[in-house]
């Protein structure tokens, strides 16, 4: 059954929700590389504190190949930009988030750009 989940975990105001069936069906299926999914899920909890963002849906499968592709420890840690392509709702967490490379993209990117300076 929990190769068949679509690992969607929750995040509630920077809080993951690990009660949920989904989290624990994610935990069970990635349990080998459970040290580097954690701190992965700590990074994005972070980014998403910071940002006072309310509601994130995170594709944990995204989270999971970011740990697959090599070490994560405190030197090799993912950009805010690969922790962000682990949100599924993008446009909803974009609007608050506060990374510049993502605040100012798009046509009117500079011009957004130049008004905060």
């Amino acid at each position: 059954m929990d190769e068949y989940s679509l690992h969607q975990l929750i995040v509630r105001r920077g809080t993951i929700l690990d009660s949920t069936p989904e989290f624990n069906s994610f935990k069970r299926t990635y349990l080998q590389k459970w040290g580097q999914i954690s701190y992965v899920l700590m990074l994005i909890e972070k980014l998403l504190q910071s940002s006072s963002v309310e509601m994130a849906y995170i594709d944990g499968r995204k989270v999971a190949g970011l740990c697959y592709g090599g070490e994560i420890d405190l030197v090799n840690k993912p950009t805010d930009d690969e922790l962000f392509n682990c949100i599924n709702n993008k446009d909803e967490v974009a609007r608050s988030i506060r990374i510049p490379s993502l605040m100012f993209k798009g046509h009117e990117g500079p011009i957004k750009a130049v008004t905060v300076i």
